[in-house]
Formats: C-alpha cells, sequence, structure tokens
C-alpha cells in the first residue's frame, strides 16, 4: 500500500569508498615521507659541510657550508694560496682583514664616479670596486674600459717587504658535524582510518474509512372505479468517504577521520659511525699537514 521505498541500509554501507581511502592516505603518507627523508638527507650534507647546487642547465657545483667557529694560526704563504684558489667571497675577505691593507697587491678601493672605471683610473698596485664588481687595469689604452672580475675570483700577492712564514690568526671553518650536530630524521607511525556513518529512515502511514447510506421510498394510489390501485418505490444511497496519508523521512550522515602521527627517529647507526670515521680522518690530515 505504501509502495516499496525503503533504503538498502546495507548497500548504503558498502558505497563508502573505504578502499580509496586507505589507498589515498597510504599514497599521500609515502609521499610525505620522500620529502622527509630528501630533506634529512639535504640538511645532512649542508651539515658535512659541503652543499650540492644545482642550476638550470644540470650543471653540479658544491658550496661550502661549514661555520666560522674559532680561530687558527695560517702562515701568511698558505693564507695567500688558500685566498687565490678559494671562490668563498666571505673567507677572502677575512683573509685580506687579517692580512691588513698595504700587505697584499692590489690593494682594494671603492670608485666614486659613476661611470665604468677606465684604465686610467686605475694605478699599478690597487684594484677598484664599482657595482658588486672588481674592476683591474689591463693592457689596453689608459682610456679603455678596466677589465670586471667577480669577488670570488679576485686574487692577491703579497708584497715583497712582508715575511711569508709569519702567522696570522684566520677564522676557523668547521662544519655543524664537527660541532656534534646530527640531521634529524621523522617517520609516520600510527595512522588512523575511522569511517562514521548513521542512517536514520522513517515511514508513517494513516487510512481513514467512512460510509453513509440514504433510503428515499415513495407512494401513489390511483382510483379506478370501484377500488384503488396503490404503487410504491423506493432508493437506497450509498456515500463512501475515504482518507489516506503517508509521511515519509530518510537521513544519512556520514564522517570521516584521518589521522597520523610524526615522530622523530634516532640517525642510523652507520650514520653515526660514518661520521666519526669522517671526523678522525679530517684531523690527521690537519696533523699531517703542519
Amino acid at each position: 500500500m505504501f509502495g516499496n521505498r525503503r533504503p538498502r541500509i546495507g548497500q548504503e554501507l558498502l558505497d563508502v569508498p573505504m578502499g580509496d581511502m586507505i589507498r589515498q592516505m597510504a599514497f599521500a603518507i609515502a609521499e610525505a615521507q620522500i620529502q622527509l627523508d630528501q630533506n634529512s638527507i639535504d640538511v645532512a650534507e649542508m651539515m658535512g659541510g659541503l652543499r650540492t647546487i644545482t642550476d638550470d642547465l644540470g650543471n653540479v657545483t658544491f658550496e661550502d657550508s661549514r661555520v666560522f667557529f674559532g680561530n687558527e694560526l695560517v702562515q701568511i704563504n698558505t693564507a695567500i694560496a688558500l685566498h687565490n684558489s678559494s671562490e668563498d667571497v666571505l673567507l677572502k675577505n677575512e683573509i685580506r682583514k687579517a692580512l691588513g691593507e698595504g700587505n697584499y697587491t692590489p690593494n682594494l678601493e671603492v670608485h666614486t664616479d659613476q661611470e665604468i672605471p677606465k684604465n686610467e683610473d686605475i694605478s699599478t698596485d690597487e684594484a677598484l670596486t664599482y657595482n658588486g664588481m672588481i674592476y683591474i687595469k689591463n693592457e689596453g689604452g689608459t682610456s679603455d674600459p678596466a677589465t670586471a672580475i667577480s669577488f670570488a675570483s679576485f686574487q692577491i700577492a703579497l708584497k715583497g717587504s712582508i715575511n711569508p712564514s709569519n702567522e696570522i690568526s684566520l677564522p676557523r671553518r668547521i662544519s655543524m658535524m664537527e660541532l656534534g650536530f646530527t640531521p634529524t630524521f621523522y617517520q609516520f607511525v600510527d595512522t588512523i582510518i575511522e569511517v562514521k556513518i548513521s542512517i536514520k529512515y522513517t515511514q508513517e502511514g494513516e487510512i481513514g474509512y467512512s460510509r453513509t447510506t440514504n433510503n428515499r421510498s415513495s407512494s401513489a394510489s390511483l382510483g379506478i372505479g370501484f377500488g384503488r390501485i396503490k404503487g410504491g418505490r423506493s432508493v437506497q444511497t450509498s456515500q463512501v468517504n475515504a482518507t489516506y496519508s503517508q509521511k515519509y523521512s530518510y537521513s544519512a550522515e556520514g564522517s570521516s577521520l584521518l589521522r597520523t602521527k610524526l615522530v622523530p627517529i634516532p640517525p642510523p647507526a652507520v650514520l653515526e659511525q660514518r661520521i666519526q670515521m669522517m671526523l678522525e680522518q679530517e684531523i690527521i690530515d690537519q696533523e699531517n699537514s703542519n
């Protein structure tokens, strides 16, 4: 009477995409774990003292990522050689500061004009800085522009009056691992997937029925001669009133909870052993060089 409108609650539960949710979360965690491991590798590389740099063309270079910590005594001729072989602008600047102005050539001066320095603007024992570049004299004419070089490629020479065996104090560069730092690794643990679904179904029906019967009758007589003839008829009617009502409601509510925990884990034992071996070898190399 009310029709077959009842929901298939079992099918509603089966329609929850549990497999897709587990798969998507697993892939998301796997991709995030790869990114975390790659970041830890980059940090380990940086803490080791060298950082890999890849340009847009795929060329790979290395940058010194050590930090200045403490000082060490270095002979002047060694400091000059270190200055000219290094492309570390900060280290080259520290070496020139330790040597002192006037003890090396060419000496750096600031070019105050608004035009690119020319050969005639530069004396024999100096170089000029202008717009982030260093300009040195070349073999061209006096009015020709001077040659521009970067601070990283700037080289110096010791003046003849200075004893190259003398020692100067230079900032010592040490890797983060030499100072006791180790990279931190992270891992996802305790992953929970929780799905809740609430289904509510109600159906109400009501039928009302009533019947009313009406009777009608009529009679008539007809006189003929000495007698009368009587006749009559009756009519019966029935009225039926029917009422019908139905209420139907259906609601389904669902919620899902995806939760995971990110925790730090100790660095691998092999990495710690490798770091210890590397530090011991560096100490041996420094003792042999001295």
